[in-house]
């Protein structure tokens, strides 16, 4: 059914309502914008008004607690798009459990973060620490590095996110093999299933993880896993921290089964100081920041103006997540 006929309010920030306000108008000039400023939570008697809510990345993570405790406390919320691809919080699955409808940004940061997955394997591979370090010292010192063409590559995880990872490694001549729940024959690479990936893991020399955090996925890179890959190999994860079990990477780091890793992403954010991760001089660690470009944030805007457009017109919506 068309809501084209109902006076919505939608909350949505300011910087948002700036670049998209005239053509979010377009598609429904009675529509009522609740534009949130500042960063504390909205009175209750203005929650009660909002039909739609737009959790977007420039609130995030600066203005996020306020924003997130509004919808939250929203008694009348009907739907979500958030600009994040994961969505496995509390948040948004007690929505879910509420009968809002959750869209999100899938799609929207899988340039961004496939190009700084490429960069992990290119720094790991030519070990840029040591190069700045030397740059750091004023030392003209040498090494030689394994190339990535030729290398073999397993993407584990196919959305958006690991078949950008997939496309660019095979462009730059890697051979590359992907795992994913049910292969579909469109794939950039030569792709199995996950009764597979203990096999696929053991002839790669780099580990990407691409994977999304469900209950079949939480710390699937386990102790065993880790023993499965070639000795010498490389792990990157871009996907969730709860994939893997810390204690059993370290051990494979410290053990040098695992060559290096590369993490944007930990079971415990920020990163505890405590973490031996923070002191391996073969591990980079970046803070959740391997999409956080600001062309991604715009897409998942356009996304989310592409959707209101279906919700208004009573039509499907993409990226529409169930439980």
């Amino acid at each position: 059914m068309s809501t084209a006929d109902k006076d919505l309010v939608l909350l949505v920030s300011d910087n948002v309502w700036k670049r998209e306000g005239e053509r979010i108008l377009a598609l429904s000039p009675s529509l009522q914008p609740l534009i949130y400023e500042g960063n504390e939570p909205l009175p209750d008697d203005v929650l009660a008004t909002i039909d739609i809510a737009f959790f977007s990345s420039d609130v995030w993570p600066d203005r996020s607690r306020g924003i997130v405790l509004s919808i939250m406390k929203a008694p009348h919320l009907k739907w979500l798009h958030t600009f994040s691809a994961g969505v496995d919080s509390p948040f948004f699955i007690q929505l879910m459990e509420r009968g809002v409808r959750v869209t999100n940004s899938s799609g929207a940061t899988a340039s961004p973060i496939a190009q700084t997955a490429i960069l992990y394997m290119l720094a790991l591979s030519r070990n840029v620490r040591a190069w700045f370090e030397h740059q750091n010292n004023k030392q003209w010192e040498r090494h030689d590095f394994n190339e990535l063409d030729g290398a073999r590559l397993a993407v584990i995880g196919m959305g958006p996110i690991g078949y950008e990872i997939a496309r660019l490694g095979v462009a730059l001549h890697m051979d590359v093999e992907s795992i994913r729940r049910t292969p579909v024959g469109d794939e950039p690479c030569p792709t199995f299933g996950f009764d597979q990936l203990n096999e696929v893991l053991s002839r790669a020399d780099w580990v990407c993880v691409a994977l999304p955090l469900t209950p079949d996925t939480r710390e699937i890179f386990h102790q065993e896993r880790f023993v499965q890959m070639k000795q010498g190999a490389h792990f990157i994860n871009v996907g969730r921290g709860e994939l893997v079990n810390e204690d059993a990477l370290v051990h494979a780091l410290r053990t040098h089964h695992l060559a290096g890793a590369a993490l944007d992403v930990f079971a415990t954010e920020p990163l505890p100081p405590e973490s031996p991760l923070w002191e391996m001089p073969n591990v980079i660690i970046t803070p959740h920041s391997s999409g956080a470009s600001t062309s991604a944030g715009l897409r998942s805007e356009k996304i989310f103006v592409h959707n209101l457009a279906h919700y208004i017109a009573g039509q499907p919506m993409t990226n529409e997540v169930t439980l």
